[in-house]
């Protein structure tokens, strides 16, 4: 039996850990489960993003070795942190494009759009979504189509999609 070995062939494909931060931002907002904010963290980690910042009105208590064990040590290797939905407006980066991926009436199609090369990308709590005054701050949204008989996603599996189409565009872009 081969055993997967990602870090040798990532290595030999000239893609190795230490590539400098992407121009990515991602805010989660209010997610309910501390395993879906490791995996947040994973992913944030995979990309290189610049920040991740989870909006909640206080923080929500999570224990932090259930964060830690689902982010398999990412939430050591990126920078995050928690923050009010008060705050995030004013530390938003300046250049960069806020969306949303948020099921609207007036979302695109996440195939569709062109996703810029600097990036904020808003996701929401697994029942409820994106809250009003973070919503908002998008100036578009965006949906994953889904064909099957469940139209939704987990808050992570969506946010994957997202984030590996705004690279997948980048790296086209090249």
């Amino acid at each position: 039996m081969a055993w997967n070995n990602s870090f040798s062939l990532f290595k030999d494909k000239g893609i190795s850990g230490d590539q400098p931060k992407l121009p990515l931002v991602i805010v989660a907002d209010n997610l309910s489960s501390p395993m879906n904010v490791g995996a947040v963290l994973r992913l944030a980690a995979n990309l290189n993003a610049e920040k991740t910042w989870f909006v909640y009105e206080q923080e929500p208590g999570f224990r932090s070795y259930k964060i830690k064990s689902t982010s398999s040590g990412a939430s050591e290797k990126t920078d995050w942190e928690y923050i009010t939905p008060e705050k995030l407006p004013e530390v938003l980066p300046g250049g960069y494009e806020v969306i949303a991926i948020e099921t609207t009436d007036n979302a695109e199609n996440i195939y569709s759009v062109q996703l810029p090369e600097k990036l904020v990308l808003i996701v929401g709590n697994e029942r409820l979504g994106i809250s009003e005054p973070v919503l908002k701050l998008a100036t578009k949204h965006v949906f994953i189509p889904v064909p099957g008989p469940i139209s939704s996603l987990n808050v992570s599996h969506a946010l994957a999609v997202g984030v590996y189409e705004w690279y997948r565009q980048q790296q086209t872009n090249m």
